[in-house]
């Protein structure tokens, strides 16, 4: 029985703001954000003549299988539809529409829309007007001018960067347990807190985020996040939330639109007063989202009236593998881990054409493996030694080491791939990680995160909660198959990937990195 490699990825996530009495400064003049920028699509990769697969019967290890996972829908050929923009909100986008540099943007009530008008125009300006070049923070503004529709080829890439640093400042705290979360979420919403900042916090921001200061530009890098929600063959969810305390201040003006339209964030109040229902409907909007996977996000007990805010994120994400597993290949094997013990795991296997490369300045081996149809993949990175994980995660962190320059190292090679089933929850306190990042002031009575609400807001806390299942879970019938062949060019030799100790995982597509972790003891078997 051969069944489609599928992995099922989800985050809650939650940001506190709590009022405080020092806060007493008014906001004036907030730049008006205007539509005209083009978010970049992500277009499915065409198939390929089949060749690669003959004598791969004849290779196969010769075990007791392991009995598959129970069997679960995979996902539908159709991308699910992107969340329904309210119609007030959506009636407020299209009061900034207007065209910019070429790039002319139509707003409906399900997303943002493109024509097939590429790169700049004869009225394209070198300066777009209404951005702040002074490092000092401007609050809301209008988006750049951007010169290319098409994605970005490997570079150096400031959201890699970010999910590196941080990603080493929660692994390294966590050596002994599997970790996953969402660095794309975590940045986003780093993000909107930049752009509504100003003074100290918005350097702090700017410095750890490795944000421009054009604020604006920072607005049309999130915005191409939402543009994941397109893709035809994968189920993808972004949804962002701000729920406000009336009492302690009312939205700037012009939040609610740019919020919307940049994040696709509603804005909405909350009762301080019934905490039990308000704690009750911010855990179903998490569990509606993602798929009931999440249940319960936030406690009754972490609202009162001293909250000010409350900012909810989630993303879900289901794929198939473009390259095939079979569960007759799935063997019991040995996994060591860091600290010398040994378990029994169910092992996967493939024998395929991937992307490959060893590392020797990292004392590692990388492998890509590509979701079908998509420009999203999962990069796995294994150290040479049984122990090697702490250095390996310690290097990542360098500029030069982020994952895109790490990707353009790879090459097609033929693999022979075993990698173990894993399935992960994790719930992580952000606050610490990125204070040691240098993001402190918005964290105390000083925080000048002020364009937001009318009132300045003090973040209390950060919070997320994610959940990520590998296996071959899935039917045996799949109306989209994945025909692959041999470049001449390749070598006969096959590579050999085999992931039987502590490693980094990251979910990525060439502009962000939706998730990361590490897997230090995969699921266990008798």
């Amino acid at each position: 029985m051969t069944c489609k490699y599928s992995i099922l990825l989800l985050v809650g996530y939650l940001i506190y703001v709590q009022g405080d009495a020092f806060f007493t400064r008014q906001i004036n003049n907030v730049h008006q954000p205007i539509l005209g920028l083009r978010s970049s699509f992500d277009q499915p990769a065409p198939a390929s003549p089949a060749s690669v697969s003959a004598g791969r019967q004849n290779r196969r290890p010769q075990q007791q299988p392991v009995a598959p996972v129970a069997r679960q829908d995979l996902v539908p050929r159709a991308a699910a539809a992107a969340p329904s923009v309210p119609a007030a909100a959506a009636k407020g986008a299209n009061d900034l529409q207007r065209p910019i540099g070429g790039w002319d943007q139509q707003w409906n009530n399900n997303n943002v829309q493109t024509n097939q008008q590429y790169g700049p125009t004869a009225n394209d300006s070198p300066r777009v007007q209404g951005v702040d070049e002074s490092g000092s923070g401007s609050g809301l503004s209008q988006p750049p001018v951007s010169t290319s529709p098409t994605r970005p080829p490997a570079q150096k890439n400031y959201m890699e960067q970010f999910s590196s640093k941080l990603f080493q400042q929660i692994a390294t705290r966590a050596q002994q347990k599997n970790i996953v979360y969402s660095p794309a979420m975590v940045h986003s919403q780093l993000a909107m807190l930049y752009i509504v900042s100003h003074g100290q916090t918005f350097e702090e921001l700017q410095q750890a985020g490795i944000f421009s200061v054009d604020t604006t530009k920072v607005s049309q890098d999130f915005l191409s996040l939402l543009s994941l929600q397109q893709l035809q063959n994968a189920e993808i969810i972004v949804a962002s939330k701000v729920l406000y305390n009336p009492a302690l201040g009312q939205p700037n003006e012009r939040f609610p639109k740019y919020a919307l339209t940049y994040f696709n964030t509603e804005i909405e109040t909350f009762n301080p007063q019934d905490p039990r229902n308000t704690a009750n409907a911010i855990n179903g909007w998490v569990r509606d989202r993602t798929k009931n996977t999440i249940k319960q996000l936030i406690t009754q007990s972490e609202i009162d009236d001293q909250t000010q805010a409350i900012l909810l994120n989630a993303i879900y994400f289901k794929a198939r593998w473009a390259n095939e597993f079979s569960t007759r290949d799935t063997m019991p094997a040995k996994f060591r881990m860091g600290n010398g013990a040994a378990i029994n795991v169910a092992m996967m296997y493939n024998d395929d054409v991937f992307d490959y490369a060893e590392l020797p300045d990292l004392h590692a081996t990388a492998l890509e493996m590509p979701y079908a149809g998509t420009q999203i993949s999962m990069l796995i990175i294994l150290p040479n030694q049984v122990n090697g994980l702490t250095q390996l995660e310690r290097q990542l962190a360098r500029p030069e080491y982020d994952l895109n320059a790490i990707a353009a190292r790879l090459r097609r090679e033929t693999v022979t791939v075993r990698i173990p089933r894993f399935r992960i929850e994790f719930e992580q306190d952000m606050t610490e990680p990125l204070q040691r990042l240098g993001v402190k002031e918005m964290f105390t009575s000083r925080s000048q995160v002020d364009a937001m609400l009318d009132k300045p807001a003090m973040v209390s806390k950060i919070q997320q909660k994610a959940f990520i299942d590998v296996n071959e879970a899935g039917s045996e019938a799949s109306a989209s198959s994945y025909a692959k062949f041999v470049p001449l060019s390749l070598p006969v030799k096959s590579h050999e990937f085999t992931a039987d100790h502590p490693f980094i995982f990251a979910i990525r597509s060439p502009n962000a990195v939706l998730f990361i972790g590490h897997v230090v003891q995969p699921t266990q078997v008798a």
